[in-house]
């Protein structure tokens, strides 16, 4: 029925222009080719700008699709981005590492500039091996003391942000900077944090709320559990913006 009205509405339209003297019946077939093609238009389904189909009602969504652009992060073949899975150490590093590479040279093949202990758990083949040993002395100040990475382990919260505040740190001095963070708002006081920790997030909330409460909602940090990519994501984005806004 919708069919049969359509088209007795183009039958009665294409009469109706006949009628007219200014419309000949050459250009008939113009004006049936227009129809056709607005049809294919209003009919045809609206594609999603996002990169990945899992983000639409995510907090961090903006921030995702930032660090997506600027390379940092990746998907999944099936075109998620998990945000709620957790990260483990080597894979923040990685992504930090990339980060710090749209901002000043990143040379994986360089030798240490300094005495350096290497990780005795990062083996020289394992995929992540050159990103942490560049960040291990060009981040790190000193080595753990157990001499260990722990590459597979989930990175917590408070790790996170502290890798994030060397690495700021870094990037000024690199810019020629001192590596003092300079506040660009009134610092957190969360309720779950006590000792480093608190120094920490009280330090890194106010240098644009790299440090944050969870899911941007309440006054908790919690500062051991494991981060998740949503959040790993904006809080290196905050990052990158801090520090350029802080060299300028």
């Amino acid at each position: 029925m919708k069919f049969l009205t359509k088209l007795k509405l183009t039958t009665f339209t294409i009469s109706a222009l006949l009628s007219c003297s200014s419309i000949s019946l050459a250009k008939i077939p113009q004006i049936h080719q227009i129809a056709q093609m607005e049809n294919t238009n209003n009919s045809a389904p609206q594609q999603s700008s996002l990169p990945f189909s899992d983000i639409e009602k995510n907090v961090y969504k903006s921030e995702i699709i930032r660090a997506w652009e600027l390379k940092i992060i990746a998907g999944f073949p099936d075109g998620t981005f998990a945000p709620n899975k957790p990260v483990t150490r080597e894979q923040a590093i990685s992504m930090i590492v990339d980060a710090i590479s749209t901002m000043t040279t990143v040379d994986l093949n360089a030798k240490p500039t300094r005495p350096v202990r290497l990780f005795t758990d990062v083996p020289s083949d394992r995929w992540s091996a050159q990103k942490i040993a560049w960040a291990q002395w060009n981040i790190f100040p000193t080595g753990t003391l157990t001499g260990k990475f722990r590459p597979t382990e989930n990175i917590t919260r408070s790790e996170l942000v502290d890798f994030l505040r060397k690495s700021a740190e870094m990037l000024k001095v690199k810019a020629g900077r001192s590596p003092a963070l300079t506040p660009t708002q009134q610092p957190i006081n969360f309720s779950d944090v006590s000792g480093y920790n608190q120094q920490l997030t009280l330090q890194m909330s106010a240098y644009c709320q790299i440090a944050s409460p969870v899911n941007e909602k309440g006054n908790k940090f919690a500062p051991t559990k494991p981060v998740q990519r949503d959040y790993t994501a904006a809080a290196i984005v905050r990052t990158l913006k801090c520090v350029e806004n802080d060299t300028k």
